[in-house]
């Protein structure tokens, strides 16, 4: 039993990472098959499963359950063809058991060996060349000019102006901390908070709003907010919760559009090189205006702004806007060029593509804790044809 595990956990791996031979293949077919009709092995399955600590990292309970269920509790994957699957999404139920167990435990199948035996997987080699997901990394730009590298800096306080002490705490989090906000010396002395490809941050404001950037975004705003307005002005993609205040309305502008609000919490997309930017309402309200439309969103509604400026209007699945600051990808019928921008702006990578751009729909969730190759195994899976070179992901039809 112990060799026998120890060979199917071999094959798994292999299988799950694109390496595996026609024969290896054949064979996983024929383990998982036997495994099936063997009490003893679906028992210790079945205890690995619960024991693993899969949560919802790539799949939901209920999504990792079918998967498991397809392998272990039905005849569904031994029956198959031993042909690579092509799939059109990330729910492989027939096929990918293999990779979900590799993904979340390979090393903690081991824990139900005896210790008399140790696996022999010598052959199984990790990616030469991969990417680290990115972390806590931004620029802050004081009025002045000056820079600080908010990574490397020190916790404490980095500077003041006026009557505004801007603090870095010991969770990475940037405070403006305005002790006199009706000292109006510093009102004109704008700052500016960017983030870089692979980096995040978050940030307190003057007024007390917190606010979220993701990767390749920044946010402008004064060291002390007027008596009259608080405005900022955003990139990228940045998400807001507005400290209610309803002598000062909060306006953000973002490529020739401006939301308002008194208090609410939000998501801006604004990448330029999106084919529309996107405002998605968490909970409150707000207002969205350009100089061709505008419009009034309710919780659960998302508005997207043409370059044009038509403004539509819908409701969405707030999760999905919203997953990245939950440490998240989350696709919904997204193509292979949407899924790739998300990875060249976190994993700080360039995508090139060769011959015909794939026509895939993916759907599923991904941490963004993983390394790149995780991602791109996930696409191989789906009929991808994907691979690293330099810093550079190659996608080919």
């Amino acid at each position: 039993m112990n060799e026998f595990s120890t060979r199917l956990a071999y094959l798994f791996y292999r299988y799950y990472s694109g390496e595996a031979t026609a024969d290896e293949t054949a064979e996983l077919m024929s383990l998982a098959r036997a495994a099936k009709n063997d009490p003893e092995m679906a028992a210790l399955l079945e205890e690995f499963w619960e024991k693993s600590d899969h949560n919802e990292s790539f799949f939901s309970k209920e999504e990792s359950d079918k998967i498991f269920n397809s392998i272990v509790r039905s005849d569904a994957i031994v029956d198959q063809d031993i042909d690579p699957p092509v799939l059109n999404t990330f729910y492989w139920w027939r096929y990918a058991a293999a990779a979900i167990i590799v993904l979340f435990g390979f090393g903690t199948f081991y824990k139900f060996q005896s210790k008399s035996t140790k696996p022999s997987v010598a052959n199984v080699k990790p990616p030469v060349t991969d990417f680290a997901p990115g972390g806590n990394r931004a620029l802050l730009t004081l009025a002045d000019g000056s820079t600080i590298v908010l990574d490397s800096a020190a916790n404490g306080v980095l500077a003041k102006q006026g009557s505004t002490e801007v603090r870095k705490k010991e969770n990475g989090q940037l405070v403006y901390n305005a002790s006199n906000p009706d000292n109006v010396q510093p009102l004109n002395q704008m700052n500016m908070l960017s983030t870089p490809k692979g980096g995040q941050y978050e940030i307190v404001l003057p007024d007390g709003s917190k606010v979220w950037l993701n990767s390749s975004s920044s946010i402008k705003f004064p060291a002390i907010f007027s008596k009259n307005e608080r405005k900022v002005e955003v990139t990228g993609e940045v998400y807001f919760e507005v400290v209610k205040d309803k002598t000062r309305p909060f306006k953000v502008s973002f490529l020739e559009n401006e939301i308002e609000v008194l208090g609410t919490s939000f998501n801006v997309m604004a990448y330029t090189d999106e084919v529309s930017s996107k405002t998605t309402l968490v909970e409150g309200s707000v207002s969205l205006k350009n100089n061709r439309s505008q419009t009034r969103l309710n919780p659960g509604q998302q508005a997207s702004v043409e370059t044009s400026g038509k403004i539509s209007r819908k409701e969405v699945d707030v999760d999905e806007a919203i997953a990245w600051k939950k440490g998240q990808f989350y696709f919904r019928d997204a193509s292979i060029e949407e899924v790739m921008k998300k990875a060249a702006r976190w994993y700080d990578i360039d995508i090139e593509y060769q011959g015909k751009i794939p026509v895939r729909q993916f759907t599923g969730k991904v941490s963004m804790d993983v390394n790149i190759s995780e991602l791109l195994h996930m696409l191989k899976y789906a009929g991808v044809n994907c691979k690293i070179e330099n810093k550079k992901i190659i996608i080919s039809s």
